[in-house]
């Protein structure tokens, strides 16, 4: 029994990481800001973001400004003003990047 509960946790905390299927065969990237450890999945103007760090009761606002470092640190785009929606775990936003060479 506890062999079930310990691989049904596991599969649960693994599939926190796993993106929406909108972002499905994206690159996973890492990053860490000010102590919060975030996962950036890109596709075009869009982005998500995973925070997985533990943290205890993680104000939503500090959360954000951290993960619009996150976003911005692993793209290399800005922010498009207004566009970050979601809660302290899970974020979307659209950015714009600059044109490639």
């Amino acid at each position: 029994m506890r062999i079930l509960i310990a691989l049904a946790c596991a599969l649960v905390l693994a599939g926190c990481t796993s993106p929406s299927p909108r972002f499905a065969g994206t690159a996973r990237q890492e990053v860490s800001v000010e102590g919060s450890r975030f996962i950036v999945f890109h596709r075009g103007d869009e982005v998500e973001v995973h925070r997985v760090s533990p943290e205890f009761l993680p104000r939503q606002r500090d959360v954000f400004l951290r993960a619009i470092m996150a976003i911005e640190t692993v793209t290399g785009c800005a922010l498009r003003p207004r566009s970050l929606t979601g809660d302290q775990a899970i974020l979307r936003a659209s950015v714009d990047c600059p044109p490639g060479p």
